[in-house]
């Protein structure tokens, strides 16, 4: 099946600026420290609570890319329902990208507040730019998705924007 990608610029520009905020879940200190043992950073500020509070922490922390690498908070789809490249659509905002492959070009962080066992984790998520591009091989999109995660109390943890490559 051939896909306009003009077609499909024309979908995702519609959606540009519009969000969804999508509640994560309470963030255990159990799985940022298997991220960070799996990251190989043994940093006491991810296990020993006396380090991070030593550094001025509350309690121990999560490293600080956490949030943006976790793909999925659920379980995950099953096989069946995954696109052809792998994906499972949440990654890029549920943008009407069918029938076109995904590839990751990058991310821009800024983090605001250090993210700690305990917290209740919402992410706001939506398209901030697509790009029609002509490369030698054909036209393809940039599309830029902003993440913005957030405490119980709303107060901004980390901003991730991230561009994704689509052909």
């Amino acid at each position: 099946m051939s896909v306009s990608i003009p077609a499909v610029y024309e979908k995702v520009k519609l959606r540009i600026g519009k969000t969804e905020r999508v509640k994560l879940g309470t963030i255990r200190e159990r799985d940022f420290q298997r991220f960070a043992i799996a990251a190989g950073n043994s940093d006491p500020l991810f296990f020993d609570g006396a380090a991070a509070k030593a550094a001025g922490y509350s309690a121990i922390i999560a490293p600080p890319l956490y949030l943006s690498s976790v793909m999925g908070w659920e379980a995950g789809p099953p096989e069946e329902v995954l696109r052809s490249d792998g994906t499972g659509g949440q990654e890029v905002a549920a943008l009407p990208v069918e029938g076109l492959r995904l590839m990751g070009g990058g991310q821009d962080l800024e983090f605001h507040h250090p993210v700690t066992d305990g917290m209740e984790v919402t992410m706001e998520l939506g398209p901030e730019s697509v790009e029609l591009k002509d490369g030698r091989s054909g036209q393809f999109l940039v599309i830029t998705l902003t993440r913005r995660y957030r405490d119980q109390s709303d107060r901004l943890l980390v901003t991730c924007r991230e561009t994704f490559i689509a052909r």
